[in-house]
């Protein structure tokens, strides 16, 4: 299966755990520093349904502030459409194949594996993509300079999932399911409950 498949299929299954989610729910506060559950699905919509154009002008008009764009974004999203009209969108977009300046397919791929996580962490409702989604992921984000700052967080580490054949660097470990290494690489500090290893401390400090 290709990775645009994965995230189509993998949109579409979001969509549906949306759907399922209670008022209270959309209100709680998500694993993505200051925004609600309501805040990052709205988020989600950006890639797959907004023209290149108008997220580069947005950008520039942000200042080139990346959390200033997004933020603009979130908003006027969440402003205009009701929970249950984000989950059908979010469904309704699955096809997508949009990315914006800057980003590519991994990085699209990983916005959803992220995001979707630091809702369904958050709820307490489990939403889990297949194991390789997760590991293209990783393969991807370990080397991420920009915006997570993964790269330097993984430095002179070795990262060893325990639940998939997946390992990378060398160094003191630090172990754990392959999602909940993503979230860490993303600077989700709560994963780091799920985490474990002799190389731990030094990656939650950074």
């Amino acid at each position: 299966m290709d990775t645009w498949t994965r995230i189509a299929n993998g949109r579409e299954a979001f969509g549906d755990y949306l759907a399922g989610l209670s008022a209270a729910e959309w209100n709680t506060t998500s694993w993505c520093d200051g925004w609600t559950v309501k805040d990052v699905a709205a988020h989600l919509l950006v890639i797959p349904t907004m023209a290149k154009g108008k997220v580069f002008r947005s950008f520039v008009g942000s200042g080139f502030d990346l959390d200033r764009m997004n933020a603009k974004f979130v908003r006027s999203l969440t402003a205009e459409l009701s929970p249950a009209e984000i989950a059908a969108r979010t469904r309704s977009s699955a096809g997508s194949r949009s990315m914006p300046p800057g980003l590519r397919i991994h990085g699209v791929a990983t916005e959803l594996a992220v995001h979707s996580a630091d809702i369904s962490e958050a709820v307490g409702r489990p939403f889990d993509l297949p194991s390789d989604y997760y590991v293209e992921c990783l393969t991807y984000l370990k080397d991420v300079k920009p915006v997570f700052k993964a790269r330097q967080r993984a430095a002179g580490l070795r990262l060893q999932a325990t639940d998939v054949d997946w390992s990378t660097g060398t160094g003191p470990t630090v172990s754990g399911p392959a999602k909940q290494l993503l979230l860490a690489l993303a600077a989700r500090p709560a994963a780091g409950a799920h985490l474990s290893g002799d190389g731990l401390a030094t990656f939650r400090s950074r």
